[in-house]
């Protein structure tokens, strides 16, 4: 039978995992990923973004569920890449071991599709399954549903990260609200003198933080409701050091100097975002990108290096989904040569922004300088996928 024949793929691996004492963070059947149903809010203190896949560990990952209530589950399985395939087989089991259980074919499997529903009684213990079977093996995700609670539980391979944030982008919202004032003032940067952009955060020396205030470069801001001498101004400006200062008001107009980066330092950039195995921008990027444009264009005497890094330097293949675009879209090759197209990409469209190109270079490093070298978890691999520029000059 099919199914026989994938048990028995599946305990080929299951040795190699047998007998090993430092297994914790790659979940086996002798550690599986434990959840109690009915589902409660304990379980959103699982790992929602695990990575969990080394490029030996990829073909197995199991859960145990423990059941306290009665309960109905729903569940569903599905790849986190589109070109990967997973079965699920589930076990409801009785037993004292099973691994070994599993290993001699007395654990018996009650289903192997991708979704269904369990009524499970208390007490009861199932173990699903996790089976590899074509693919890259970029990882899957897991929906749970008992009670009207439910829960997605991500297992990411740790090579395939890009892929997985395509799936778990998030827009972030700042709404801004405009104020009159009376007061006038501006904000420039204290290497040219030039007027800036920039937000600000005023408030009395008692405390009372307003809402943010901008200054643009032709108009400046303004304020009003300040009767104290002194007011406390709070300034964070991508590129240039963070002010909190306090500034005596001695007239109706006010001149708030903010120092650039200097000469050998970095900006770091982790929301410049690619489609996956590409050198394509995604739209997302373009509000960091916009940032970036608009510092180099206030220090248009500084010389940039544009660099690339992503998370590990594994050989890319072309993403099926994209063979119908063009070139750009089906990139082949090292993950240092992708990360160098990435810089020259993010230099094209600087430069197309106003930016002058002679001020600067770009260098792909790929994952030659890691910040995490073995990533566990989504926060740590997503500091080796960024973009750095340095003031070279």
């Amino acid at each position: 039978m099919i199914i026989d024949k994938r048990i028995g793929f599946f305990i080929v691996f299951l040795f190699s995992f047998l007998g090993i004492a430092a297994q914790e963070e790659y979940p086996d059947c002798t550690n599986p990923k434990k959840i109690e149903l009915p589902l409660t809010k304990a379980v959103d203190s699982l790992s929602q973004s695990e990575i969990y896949y080394q490029p030996a560990d990829k073909y197995t990952y199991w859960y145990r569920m423990e059941v306290t209530e009665a309960a109905e589950l729903s569940y569903q399985l599905t790849a986190i890449s589109e070109g990967d395939e997973y079965e699920l087989l589930v076990y409801k089991y009785d037993g004292t071991n099973f691994c070994n259980d599993l290993v001699d074919k007395t654990a018996k499997v009650i289903s192997n599709s991708t979704d269904g529903k369990i009524n499970a009684s208390k007490g009861e213990v199932y173990y699903f399954g996790v089976l590899h079977l074509t693919g890259y093996g970029c990882g899957h995700q897991l929906f749970l549903d008992t009670k009207n609670k439910t829960t997605t539980l991500k297992a990411i391979q740790n090579e395939c990260i890009e892929e997985a944030l395509e799936t778990m982008m998030e827009e972030e919202v700042v709404e801004e609200k405009e104020k009159n004032t009376v007061i006038k003032g501006v904000v420039v940067n204290s290497n040219t003198g030039e007027n800036i952009e920039a937000k600000l955060f005023i408030s009395s020396v008692n405390g009372g933080i307003q809402q943010p205030i901008n200054s643009s470069v032709t108009n400046g801001f303004e304020l009003t409701d300040f009767k104290e001498e002194r007011i406390v101004v709070a300034i964070e400006k991508f590129g240039y050091e963070t002010l909190n200062d306090t500034i005596e008001i001695t007239s109706n107009s006010l001149k708030i100097a903010m120092n650039p980066i200097k000469i050998g330092q970095k900006l770091v950039m982790h929301k410049i975002y690619f489609h996956p195995n590409t050198y394509v921008l995604k739209q997302e990027s373009k509000q960091e990108l916009e940032k970036l444009s608009q510092f180099m264009k206030e220090n248009n005497n500084y010389f940039f290096e544009i660099q690339g890094h992503t998370n590990g330097n594994r050989s890319i293949k072309k993403m099926q989904q994209y063979a119908h675009l063009g070139e750009e879209w089906n990139f082949k090759g090292t993950a240092k040569k992708l990360s160098k197209f990435r810089a020259e990409k993010i230099k094209d469209y600087l430069v197309k922004n106003g930016v002058d190109e002679t001020k600067l270079a770009t260098v792909g490093y790929g994952g030659d300088q890691m910040i995490i070298a073995q990533p566990k978890n989504m926060k740590q691999a997503m500091k080796n996928i960024r973009v750095e520029v340095i003031v070279v000059q």
